[in-house]
């Protein structure tokens, strides 16, 4: 593990990663070699000294322990291909499992898309040590896959969405979009209208990626998740979308309106010469 990527993904939030960084993480480890075509669903322990070397975990011992070890959920589309870079999807869960929900796996066999959580990590966990393990699950697939800098995406259910949208406003440049389900938090809670009058660091980037706000109709959250999609719109993230899902509620989507939430990400892979503006339904 060089240090520069230990570096990058222990950067601050007043240097977050850009493109250029990300595209620097994937170069794999030449220590995972044997690891690398392993596919399927499967669990991995490691500790934090293991994934990022001796040096930077010592500066974040207040937030994980680098001796600790954590263990990632992944699944890889078993027609894994490195020579065709696959997606990659961090799931931050609100419940101790990590697991991809057997009725998604499917989408991402179709859509190339990595996942990786971590066990262990749901919502009775500190946010600060939810945040850290996020940004280790991509370091762990981008040491050992072939990675789409421009398919990097996070994703979260209830506590788990609010945990993801406050990493995707973090990270904007590694996280290229993100799918928030029945749960969100805006950039800060103190302002009428925050990221109007406080916006946060590289919100230019921010607003070139891509998010969905996905609800139901019976879900009690439903008011805060629009709430907060206006928010983003009003402050000019014009690729944000919102799905409300008739009947629905607290709960994860099926595979179909999951799949719909991807097929936006994934729009913005095409390369275009004028900005693209989709509005909400």
């Amino acid at each position: 593990m060089n240090l520069r990527l230990a570096f990058l993904i222990f950067a601050n939030s007043a240097t977050p990663l850009c493109l250029a960084d990300a595209a620097e993480m994937l170069k794999p480890d030449e220590s995972f070699a044997e690891t690398a075509q392993k596919t399927g669903s499967y669990t991995q322990r490691t500790t934090l000294v293991s994934l990022v070397g001796e040096v930077d975990p010592r500066s974040h011992a207040d937030i994980l322990d680098p001796h600790r070890e954590f263990e990632f959920n992944v699944y890889v589309p078993e027609n894994y291909n490195p020579s065709s870079p696959a997606g990659l999807l961090v799931y931050v869960s609100p419940i101790d499992s990590g697991e991809i929900p057997n009725m998604w796996k499917e989408v991402f066999d179709r859509r190339n898309l990595i996942w990786v959580s971590v066990n262990g990590s749901g919502n009775t966990v500190p946010r600060e040590r939810r945040f850290a393990e996020a940004k280790l699950s991509a370091a762990f697939i981008l040491q050992n896959y072939g990675i789409d800098p421009q398919r990097i995406y996070i994703s979260g259910m209830s506590g788990g969405g609010q945990i993801s949208s406050i990493v995707a406003s973090l990270y904007p440049g590694l996280f290229r979009g993100g799918v928030f389900l029945c749960g969100v938090n805006p950039w800060s809670e103190g302002d009428a209208d925050p990221w109007v009058e406080n916006p946060p660091e590289n919100f230019e980037t921010i607003k070139e990626n891509r998010y969905v706000f996905m609800s139901g109709t019976e879900d009690f959250k439903l008011a805060a998740i629009v709430r907060v999609y206006r928010i983003y719109k009003r402050a000019g993230v014009d690729s944000s979308k919102l799905i409300v899902i008739d009947g629905m509620g607290h709960e994860l989507p099926d595979a179909k309106n999951y799949d719909r939430a991807l097929g936006f990400l994934d729009i913005g892979m095409a390369v275009s010469e004028e900005p693209v503006h989709i509005e909400a339904q």
